[in-house]
């Protein structure tokens, strides 16, 4: 379906207007979907997307070499947006959950290019606490190009509520 003004605002919003999952361990997990050359599927997580006015997002190409060389070939990506640990526990919880639990972003992707100082600025600024740590530089200090990503479509995420699920076994 075609992401209408006021939809694009309640992606944002359920994206938390989050620079990336790292930002908070309440933030959204993202995985990214392309296609192989041989027509497979392949889902990587990235820690990266940004998400933009306009219909558009930014995010780091530099961390699944294979993902940027099918984006290379065919531009066309899918983006998983799902909620993380808290929504899941309440829904264990009170036995439903309420709304989506995620949403499928389809668009395009621009050509690699150098980030912008904003850009860098945007996905840094809330890992500055993690600069201590040993993992910080092999994961993220290093990245400095991405791709724009021109939003075209989305699919809310369905979930049926544990009264509807019927067992497996029936």
């Amino acid at each position: 379906m075609t992401i209408s003004d006021k939809e694009w605002s309640t992606i944002l919003k359920f994206y938390s207007n989050s620079t990336h999952a790292t930002s908070s361990p309440v933030k959204p997990y993202c995985a990214f979907a392309t296609v192989d050359e041989d027509g497979s599927p392949r889902v990587a997580p990235y820690t990266s997307l940004i998400l933009r006015g306009n219909k558009q997002g930014f995010y780091f190409d530099e961390q699944s070499r294979q993902t940027s060389s099918n984006l290379e070939r065919d531009k066309r990506l899918c983006i998983l947006i799902v909620k993380t640990k808290w929504f899941w526990i309440k829904t264990v919880i009170f036995g439903r959950c309420e709304h989506t639990p995620g949403i499928r972003l389809l668009g395009e992707v621009g050509k690699k290019r150098e980030a912008t100082e904003q850009e860098l600025h945007s996905f840094k600024r809330p890992l500055k606490r993690l600069k201590l740590f040993k993992g910080y530089e092999p994961i993220w200090d290093f990245m400095k190009y991405g791709r724009d990503i021109y939003f075209d479509s989305f699919e809310p995420v369905k979930c049926r509520t544990i009264t509807e699920i019927e067992p497996i076994y029936a």
